[in-house]
């Protein structure tokens, strides 16, 4: 009330005075009551000003959101830890039997916040902790995801994955992926596959760098049965989906759709246009369309050179 009417009297000065123009007077009176209306007076904008000579807190951006996660559990009796990337699973560390109380672990940038009351991590959680740590913070830098590799390596007999020329993890008896199956190579690809997904939306690899030789992979167990088709291919679009057996279909992993072998059953399909191999799981029906005996997944069509054509001649061992 006092600054209205100091303004006021101020104001009728200045136009008793000439100062001020009556239209103009009444202008400001309008002006200086609106921001005192709106708390935006001198005063209220030297609190809000720098002072001069003041040093800013510079305004940075906040760290990115880590995208891995660790959770420790029991596996048959063994410890274990899963590592998921974005919520998907992406490989489990195996060791052995122990008593540790299940938790989730999340792994910064720096390191991990633990959300139980553990005082020790086993080796098990330690391995996860540091892939998961490291993804982190390749993420954080914006790495490119097209750079995660995997190699075969003869001397060690185990797959390694790199990013870039970075060791990152070598895959072996203690490491297992979920829904695996007996052929090393494929789950090697399915691992190294999914990190390039959730870290960058990377496309999916579809050989193992040096593993040509590496043969004894890539069929497991006698052939029970053997036959020729056309197969075709299906991906985008189904990704997501329930499969007819009832899980989530990837379309990066090595799956296929069959009219009537068994959920489960593992065939070794062959393009008899390159003689190019891969062992796919049957988990779905189909295809629907006549003439063809096999719906491929989009990763397992990669693998054997068939993406462009569409479809194309294959030789089916159903193995046992």
């Amino acid at each position: 009330m006092k600054k209205h009417l100091y303004i006021g009297l101020a104001t009728t000065a200045l136009t008793v005075f000439g100062l001020l123009s009556s239209s103009q007077a009444n202008e400001e009176l309008r002006s200086r009551s609106s921001q005192l209306v709106d708390g935006s007076d001198n005063q209220s904008q030297l609190t809000t000003a720098s002072k001069v000579g003041e040093r800013q807190t510079p305004v940075t951006s906040s760290p990115s959101r880590a995208i891995a996660k660790i959770h420790n559990h029991d596996l048959s009796g063994r410890d274990a830890a899963t590592v998921y990337l974005r919520g998907i699973p992406v490989l489990t560390f195996v060791g052995n039997l122990t008593t540790t109380t299940n938790s989730v672990k999340v792994a910064n940038l720096t390191g991990v916040t633990q959300q139980s009351t553990t005082s020790n991590l086993s080796e098990t959680a330690q391995q996860a902790t540091t892939l998961a740590a490291r993804l982190n913070q390749l993420h954080q830098k914006g790495f490119d995801a097209n750079l995660i590799q995997v190699r075969w390596q003869p001397e060690e007999k185990a797959y390694l994955i790199y990013a870039d020329k970075e060791h990152l993890l070598t895959l072996g008896d203690h490491t297992i992926l979920p829904q695996a199956n007996q052929d090393s190579q494929e789950n090697a690809l399915r691992i190294t596959n999914l990190i390039r997904r959730q870290l960058g939306n990377a496309p999916a690899l579809t050989a193992v760098t040096g593993a040509e030789n590496n043969t004894t992979t890539v069929a497991v167990g006698p052939i029970r049965m053997q036959m020729t088709g056309v197969a075709s291919w299906y991906g985008p679009g189904f990704h997501g989906n329930r499969t007819a057996n009832g899980e989530r279909f990837d379309q990066y992993a090595m799956t296929a759709a069959h009219r009537t072998l068994p959920f489960g059953t593992r065939v070794r399909v062959t393009n008899l246009s390159n003689g190019r191999s891969v062992v796919v799981r049957i988990n779905d029906r189909g295809p629907f369309s006549p003439g063809r005996s096999l719906d491929l997944s989009k990763g397992a069509a990669s693998a054997i050179g068939m993406i462009g054509a569409g479809v194309g001649t294959v030789r089916m061992d159903i193995l046992e």
